[in-house]
């Protein structure tokens, strides 16, 4: 087939388009003109987001000493980047629509997603990593790819989900056979189509294989981590059965171990739940019992 991950980005972008606010807050973090002020004024344009960030910001998720009452102020609060990135992590769960609920279930998706961006900032804030919202958003964003092939491309999606018969794990070799890449590919060239940062593609891009991620191995270590974790808990699987899904490379680059895994599996529930409550609308929360859990 005469596809490529380009080509299939650019075929979403007929399709799916970042809201202005979003477009306009990327190029003003990109130049040397913006403030938080300027920032907060452009975001707060868009109501629905805006009450969507305060609500995350001021959680216990991210645990400020004093609540913050206006987006300029979390600009300042969080960092001008952490919150670029938090936008266009919420701006993309209300962007994918339309696509057949044969191929994916988007409440299941949303909460796999939602639960590996929250495990995964638990794990960098464990490894004491700096700015670690940049996690959250990269295990929200990691699966990304996925939508992008369902929507543009769903008879051959559902050509590849029969092939896995249900094994996620398989997903990439899959995809690699029937399409020539995988969502992996999709999603990183999407996010550098969107102007996001080199980690987050990177992270997005190997997520399966972190230790391909260069410079930003650890950031994809905890991700890969966080998204084994992730299944194992939507699936009910042990440690046991988790850990075997995990690369091998990550345990002495993280300084992690199984322990530390158990802990955090025994805290994250609770905290997802809120986590969904705050950037989810009750229809976006809503899932089929049959649904697939991403990979």
């Amino acid at each position: 087939m005469n596809m490529s991950p380009k080509k299939l980005v650019e075929d979403i972008d007929r399709l799916v388009s970042l809201p202005d606010v979003c477009v306009k807050v990327n190029r003003l973090v990109d130049s040397a003109e913006y403030s938080a002020v300027r920032i907060g004024q452009i975001i707060s344009q868009d109501t629905d987001l805006s009450a969507r960030l305060l609500r995350l910001v001021n959680s216990s998720f991210f645990g400020l000493r004093a609540p913050v009452d206006t987006i300029s102020r979390a600009v300042a609060m969080i960092g001008t980047k952490e919150l670029r990135n938090l936008v266009l992590a919420t701006s993309a769960i209300k962007l994918f629509t339309g696509i057949p609920a044969d191929l994916v279930d988007m409440g299941e998706f949303w909460r796999h997603s939602i639960l590996t961006g929250v495990i995964a900032q638990e794990l960098a804030a464990r490894c004491n990593v700096l700015h670690s919202e940049r996690l959250f958003v990269m295990g929200v964003l990691h699966d990304i790819g996925r939508l992008a092939i369902y929507l543009t491309l769903p008879d051959q999606a559902r050509d590849i989900l029969l092939i896995t018969g249900g094994d996620d794990w398989l997903l990439p070799d899959t995809e690699q056979d029937v399409l020539g890449f995988t969502h992996m590919d999709v999603g990183e060239q999407l996010l550098r189509y969107w102007g996001l940062p080199d980690g987050l593609l990177t992270v997005v891009g190997v997520h399966h294989r972190p230790d391909m991620a260069g410079d930003f191995q650890f950031d994809a270590s905890l991700v890969h981590i966080a998204i084994a974790l992730s299944n194992g808990e939507m699936n009910g699987l042990g440690i046991e059965e988790i850990t075997t899904t995990i690369h091998p490379s990550v345990w002495e680059l993280t300084g992690l171990d199984r322990s530390d895994l158990e802990q955090l599996l025994e805290q994250i529930p609770e905290k997802t739940a809120e986590i969904m409550d705050l950037i989810l609308s009750p229809s976006e929360r809503i899932h089929s019992s049959s649904a697939r859990c991403p990979d």
